[in-house]
């Protein structure tokens, strides 16, 4: 449980033991594994795992955090500060999501939440934390402990992954129940850019990003039905 996470470390480590368990069980190992990750810190956790042990491909969603790029500070193609500021940036941003605040990119514009209710991890200047469940509120709180530590923390976890490693697919959450689509969408796309490999000539081995479908007609949630079948068609034909 997230509860239980005192760093990202943990979380990886808490992801090779119950991918082992999996292999143990029904002997299927990491390899053969399609990993679901959503949430910003298990994105993350997802990304650096990849680093270690394989699997047969990565599907992320809502992926806020943008991983300090290794691989740019190793090829000094960038200035230290050009590269730390997408790490410490999209962090500071996702703090500020937790502590009811807009992210940068929407200081300036005249009206920012909407009045429906929001996503836990998007609490508006209009949703109280008294709204929440017992539950959601130590997850959140747990989770701002979490990352207030890492911003505090100058030596982050460098991603050195190469692009192009497993086939990976993206979502971002929109419609209604988000207040802040512009921004997840936004980092969904950095994301899928960090881990595009570029081909020769024209070529791109694209990471695709996709909208999470909602139930139409319906309070805008998440059509997790549909979302499935989009991952087993994708799966059918990137890595099938």
């Amino acid at each position: 449980a997230l509860t239980q996470m005192t760093s990202i470390k943990s979380l990886e480590q808490a992801l090779a033991s119950d991918l082992s368990g999996l292999a143990t069980s029904i002997g299927i190992g990491a390899a053969h594994t399609v990993l679901i990750a959503r949430g910003p810190l298990q994105c993350l956790a997802a990304q650096y795992f990849l680093e270690s042990l394989p699997l047969a491909s990565l599907v992320l969603i809502d992926p806020l955090l943008l991983p300090d790029d290794g691989r740019v500070k190793k090829q000094k193609i960038a200035s230290p500060e050009v590269v730390d500021n997408r790490w410490k940036s999209s962090l500071q941003d996702l703090i500020s999501l937790l502590d009811g605040n807009a992210p940068n990119m929407y200081k300036h514009a005249d009206r920012i939440v909407g009045d429906s209710a929001t996503h836990p991890l998007l609490l508006s200047d209009s949703t109280s934390t008294k709204t929440l469940s017992e539950s959601a509120l130590t997850s959140l709180n747990v989770e701002l402990s979490l990352l207030n530590s890492m911003s505090c923390n100058e030596d982050s976890q460098q991603l050195l992954l190469e692009p192009g490693i497993v086939p990976m697919l993206i979502f971002y959450s929109g419609g209604v129940n988000n207040d802040y689509e512009d921004y997840y969408r936004i980092c969904a796309e950095r994301t899928a850019a960090f881990h595009t490999c570029a081909g020769s000539s024209d070529y791109f081995d694209q990471v695709s990003v996709a909208k999470i479908p909602t139930i139409q007609g319906g309070s805008g949630a998440d059509d997790m039905d549909h979302l499935m079948k989009q991952i087993y068609d994708w799966y059918d034909v990137a890595v099938a």
